[in-house]
């Protein structure tokens, strides 16, 4: 067939896309059952008119705290030979949400899967949650022994040890109630957490290249619920104080690196590479159980979540 430009392409839209928080409570629904519309939207609208073009609701009924972080990137882009003209919004959760923003169609396709559920009384999580198929995420998602740090066997041990007190799982793991009864689980470990992936200072593009820059920080989070004071919420649930379980001697529970750059093809939804963002902190370098093991302190990510830039000839972080 003959390639069709997206409609209205190489015209000004004079639309305005916007995304949108979590509906209350950020970890817990069970007073707002059902998927939760617009919470944790990508939303266009008519600039002149204020009327909703379309949208996409990127988290289904969110107890993540998973909103989109950053405003999104409206750019034009050229996949298989059609030129789109296309809005990009980065995501916590290690997603590259990509759209056609004249119509809302994604340019690959998103998948709907399925995903753990919930098992606080009242919650009812969404059996399912969009996945894109293009581009790949751009952080771990899940956790998994093999995310745990492992300098030495002893530290990854202890590690270990840590994480048996939590639930884990695969992305979309709903938090847990924290009972705090022996052998119950103090959280649920979230990898990227809610304070991880890309988050408020979102990424750069090239419009020459169509490369798209992404710094994201890969942090191991806990989220659990708890009965809140009464005097300041009648939610029967709300979020527990708990939010980055410590790691092993005062480390990191995850393995570096802990902060990234990623380059993303935007004409192909492939990724070009990906490089650890910074140095480690100085309380790793320094750490006295690190000394001697000959580790590269400048490729383990800095921990910090700053903005990008990119011109002509450079990538600014």
């Amino acid at each position: 067939p003959a390639v069709r430009p997206s409609p209205t392409a190489g015209t000004a839209l004079r639309y305005a896309a916007r995304p949108v928080e979590p509906a209350t409570h950020d970890f817990y629904g069970g007073h707002r059952l059902g998927d939760n519309l617009f919470s944790e939207s990508l939303v266009c609208l008519n600039a002149a008119t204020g009327e909703r073009v379309w949208h996409f609701q990127i988290v289904h009924h969110g107890i993540w705290d998973y909103d989109p972080p950053a405003a999104p990137i409206l750019r034009d882009i050229t996949v298989e030979g059609r030129p789109i003209k296309a809005v990009v919004q980065v995501t916590k959760q290690g997603f590259a949400f990509v759209f056609d923003r004249v119509t809302g169609e994604p340019v690959w396709p998103i998948e709907e899967r399925p995903v753990p559920q919930s098992d606080v009384p009242g919650e009812r999580s969404s059996p399912t949650q969009p996945f894109p198929t293009k581009p790949a995420p751009f952080e771990s998602q899940g956790v998994t022994e093999n995310d745990l740090i492992d300098f030495t066997p002893d530290l990854r041990a202890e590690a270990v040890e840590i994480m048996n007190r939590y639930k884990i799982g695969p992305l979309y793991t709903p938090p847990v109630l924290a009972e705090g009864k022996p052998g119950s689980p103090l959280g649920t470990l979230m990898l990227p957490g809610y304070g991880g992936g890309a988050n408020w200072p979102g990424a750069a593009f090239d419009p020459e290249t169509g490369v798209l820059y992404i710094p994201s920080r890969t942090m191991i989070m806990s989220a659990s619920v708890g009965i809140p004071d009464r005097a300041r919420s009648n939610l029967d649930y709300s979020r527990d104080p708990t939010t980055v379980p410590a790691g092993p001697r005062g480390l990191p529970l995850g393995k570096p690196p802990w902060s990234s750059i990623t380059a993303i093809d935007l004409n192909t939804g492939d990724h070009l590479w990906r490089i650890p963002n910074g140095a480690a902190p100085e309380t790793v370098q320094e750490h006295p159980d690190l000394q001697g093991l000959g580790l590269d302190f400048a490729q383990m990510g800095s921990m910090g979540r700053p903005g990008v830039l990119v011109t002509r000839t450079l990538l600014i972080a």
